[in-house]
């Protein structure tokens, strides 16, 4: 999965190269008057890899019947749909906020072994998943610096913030190796710390800019603690992970 996301990053930032070669004028600077915005507006689409994080118990490796003996987590890829404003505070440190629609359908989101005899083998634990992300945090940019022969055309960016997360399929039931319903034992809400970096590109009629951030869940995902669902009674802790790689269009 990860690998996909190298690859669109390697496109887009080709792609933008091809567009600005095919500019045969190379001494104006585009959007001169950009950093005097107080605000500005754009839409945001791209990918994103998920996975979970567990952090097992001392009773993980329980003996009685019906207890997780191994649990690995999945990767899930969203296609993300977003809009996004930009509030400047300072030349070099703006606020963003990034309202972003995640579609995946089904989730996998692990595989996990039990020690029943009536359920042998590895067992496919999927929930349906659509999630909206509300992030927030701080944008720390550079100057703009001259790059493909352009005066200005550029410049690089530092995000560093927080994303409040909502699955809506989070009340839906779950289902086991695709067949068998299962309670549904992950939270719809999420909060997680967000680091990421990215490219601006200045063209003539808009600011286009490919970027990579990390997610890290900072709220246990546990929905139940009841002895019933040995899920989530053998781990003290589950938390969210995520990669997006996002292509921001601006003005």
């Amino acid at each position: 999965m990860q690998y996909l996301l190298r690859k669109q990053i390697i496109l887009s930032i080709v792609f933008i190269g091809f567009a600005l070669s095919a500019i045969s004028q190379t001494d104006e600077i585009f959007q001169p008057d950009h950093d005097d915005l107080p605000y500005y507006l754009g839409m945001s689409m791209g990918m994103s890899n998920s996975f979970l994080s567990f952090k097992r118990t001392e009773n993980f490796l329980a003996t009685q019947s019906g207890a997780v003996t191994t649990i690995q987590p999945l990767q899930t890829m969203y296609l993300n749909l977003g809009l996004t404003g930009t509030l400047k505070l300072t030349n070099r440190i703006l606020l963003r906020t990034n309202p972003t629609l995640l579609i995946s359908g089904n989730r996998n989101t692990f595989t996990y072994t039990t020690n029943s005899l009536t359920n042998p083998g590895a067992q496919t634990y999927a929930i349906p998943s659509v999630i909206i992300d509300l992030p927030v945090g701080f944008k720390i940019q550079s100057d703009r610096y001259n790059a493909f022969k352009f005066p200005e055309i550029m410049r690089h960016y530092l995000l560093t913030g927080i994303k409040f997360g909502f699955d809506l399929g989070a009340e839906k039931s779950a289902t086991v190796n695709t067949t068998q319903a299962y309670p549904n034992v992950i939270k719809g809400t999420d909060m997680a710390y967000e680091l990421g970096l990215g490219l601006s590109f200045y063209l003539r009629y808009a600011t286009i800019s490919p970027e990579v951030k990390f997610s890290y869940g900072l709220r246990d995902l546990r929905k139940v603690s009841d002895p019933k669902f040995p899920l989530v009674t053998s781990l003290d802790k589950i938390t969210s992970n995520f990669i997006y790689f996002t292509l921001h269009i601006e003005n």
